[in-house]
């Protein structure tokens, strides 16, 4: 029996690189994902059209995307409206209930947005979504 476990061992021990892809493969396809920002980054008072607008125009409607085309139209004279008229924000609940944010915070978006663009965004929705 001894001498059985001694080969298994060298034949396993004999194969260390495989061994190594295997646990390199499966730890490296592990990722983390967190939703808290330095709040440091973000003012204490976010402004829809000092803060927000200039996001929407830099990365969602520059691209010709959301500037009337595909919903929700995000151009500076209609996007509150089109936000909050189209259930897209609601004001009052949680920023992760809302869509606009659940979709920049790990869904279809969320390459077009930065860390810090998506933390003035949950800030703007927490303090109730204010058009400010």
């Amino acid at each position: 029996m001894r001498r059985i476990l001694k080969t298994k061992l060298k034949q396993l021990l004999g194969n260390w690189h495989v061994v190594l892809l295997v646990l390199g493969l499966g730890l490296g396809s592990c990722t983390y994902h967190t939703n808290d920002y330095d709040p440091l980054d973000v003012p204490d008072d976010v402004s829809f059209e000092a803060d927000i607008i200039p996001i929407f125009e830099a990365s969602c409607n520059s691209a010709g995307c959301h500037n009337g085309s595909i919903a929700p139209n995000l151009t500076r004279d209609v996007a509150y409206v089109s936000l909050l008229g189209g259930g897209y924000v609601v004001p009052g609940t949680p920023a992760e209930d809302n869509s606009l944010y659940q979709v920049l915070d790990g869904g279809s978006m969320e390459a077009y947005a930065t860390d810090l663009e998506r933390a003035y965004i949950k800030k703007w929705i927490d303090e109730g979504a204010l058009d400010n």
